[in-house]
């Protein structure tokens, strides 16, 4: 079988969640961070024959970079992996090692903030983090306004940086740490729940998120 290039980007998004993953047969992917606080799930267009664990998923991925048109051949124990004139092993990881996704879909236990997120409003906010040296990604609503954050939860009276992007008629913070907020490009319907959670769904892949407890609603 061959790995096409969209599993492949997939897949280079969620080692930025684990390091590691249990790939099951099929078509879904799904990671979850080692500190549990970041799960996604995504359909590729790759049918995967096996079930089979990756240890450092960037270095699996850098060795298919290695082959022009790599075809891979799934054993027991490893994954060949091999084009005209080249050819290597690679040996699946004990699943006991890597921190799997829970057998049991997440479902949130209420909806009290939902708003679209798109691609261009994320960026600019990542970037004034960056320049303004923040902390954490906020969704705030002052009753009439919904407004994407950078702030620093911790320093009330320190600098936001802040773009409106919706209305509401609710009261509300709703933080988020920003190295928690590891998305593939492109527009969410994001819903947060006050227990703690949050869903971010693309159409590419869809992520729960968790949200700071110092958060109110």
């Amino acid at each position: 079988m061959k790995i096409d290039t969209y599993t492949i980007n997939v897949l280079k998004n969620f080692a930025k969640i684990n390091p590691s993953i249990v790939i099951q047969e099929g078509n879904t992917l799904k990671t979850i961070s080692p500190s549990k606080t970041i799960m996604a799930k995504a359909h590729v267009t790759t049918q995967f024959d096996k079930r089979f664990a990756i240890y450092n998923l960037d270095r699996f991925i850098s060795t298919l970079s290695l082959f022009n048109d790599p075809e891979l051949t799934f054993a027991e124990k490893y994954v060949d992996i091999a084009d005209s004139d080249k050819k290597t092993h690679y040996t699946y990881a004990d699943e006991n090692t890597i921190t799997k996704v829970p057998e049991k879909e997440i479902n949130l236990p209420s909806v009290d903030v939902s708003f679209r997120l798109t691609d261009a409003n994320l960026k600019d906010v990542q970037r004034a983090l960056g320049v303004l040296g923040l902390p954490e990604i906020v969704v705030a609503g002052d009753g009439t306004n919904v407004c994407l954050q950078a702030a620093d939860s911790k320093n009330p009276s320190g600098d936001v940086y802040s773009i409106n992007i919706g209305t509401t008629d609710k009261t509300f913070k709703a933080i988020f740490k920003s190295e928690n907020i590891k998305i593939i490009a492109g527009e969410y319907d994001v819903t947060i729940s006050s227990r703690g959670i949050s869903h971010f769904k693309g159409t590419e892949a869809e992520y729960w998120i968790a949200v700071e407890s110092s958060s109110t609603f």
